[in-house]
């Protein structure tokens, strides 16, 4: 049975971190290891950690996901490392399995969960597959939860010239070695959420498709202006649904044209 070993980046996630712990013990294929990364903690995060069985490595430097998260891969000797963070849960218990058998072609880097029902990319992402589609507002890999192959960590780490995109740019960098990106469907409980995640998130995949000379597929400011003036009313009115659509689209809108400026830290 192939071997894993979970890293997992946390500071004071004693409030999320037992039903992330739990949703590891029930996975049916079994992690072997969990490498907890340390960067700061003061509640019980480490106590329910070792408790659990955890490796705990301390990073003593300015947080920086890049190399937090290469600094917990170095720790992992397993042929596949499940990268997921303190606020994951998994709630469906075969997500681990699943996961596993989407990589059973040794030409695939990663796999991660799909974060919506939108199936404009396939099960299985190449880089053919970017270019013609371009680049939509979302990720085609997570680090929040994702497996990766170690050998692939090994010949390119997550790039620490940039700090909070490293899962998106690591996949498109194993697109363009030749490899793909699987995805998966599954069921979680993310407990880390709000508007700065759809304003952040729409600047990473700017950012990316930039570096890489992508396209983006998005409606585009004249659609995205036409939006917010068809939801305006109701958001002057107070309409939740047109309170929900109009600052969706603004920040749609900002992340696009200021991703420059932003800091694409989410996590």
């Amino acid at each position: 049975m192939d071997k894993i070993t979970a890293v997992i980046r946390y500071k004071d996630s004693a409030r999320t971190l037992p039903e992330v712990l739990e949703s590891i013990q029930k996975q049916t294929h079994p992690v072997d290891q969990i490498v907890a990364v340390d960067t700061g903690s003061r509640d019980d995060s480490t106590r329910l950690l070792l408790e659990a069985g955890a490796k705990i490595v301390k990073w003593s430097q300015p947080y920086h996901h890049s190399k937090v998260t290469n600094f917990g891969f170095s720790h992992c000797e397993t042929p596949f490392v499940l990268c997921l963070s303190s606020h994951t849960a998994m709630s469906d218990a075969t997500i681990v399995a699943k996961l596993l058998h989407s990589m059973e072609d040794t030409q695939v880097a990663a796999s991660s969960i799909c974060w919506d029902d939108d199936d404009y990319y396939s099960d299985r992402i190449t880089q053919a597959e970017i270019v013609d589609k371009g680049l939509k507002l979302g990720s085609i890999y997570t680090n929040s939860l994702g497996l990766v192959r170690k050998s692939c960590w090994d010949a390119y780490h997550f790039d620490e010239s940039i700090n909070g995109v490293e899962d998106y740019e690591w996949a498109i960098h194993q697109l363009q070695a030749g490899y793909s990106i699987a995805r998966i469907q599954a069921e979680i409980s993310y407990q880390r959420k709000g508007h700065n995640r759809i304003l952040r998130g729409t600047a990473r995949v700017f950012y990316i498709a930039n570096r890489y000379r992508l396209p983006v597929t998005w409606l585009g400011i004249k659609e995205s202006s036409v939006a917010l003036a068809r939801n305006l009313p109701g958001k002057i009115m107070r309409k939740p649904s047109a309170v929900e659509t109009f600052d969706y689209h603004a920040r749609r809108l900002m992340g696009a044209l200021f991703w420059r400026f932003i800091d694409l830290n989410i996590n």
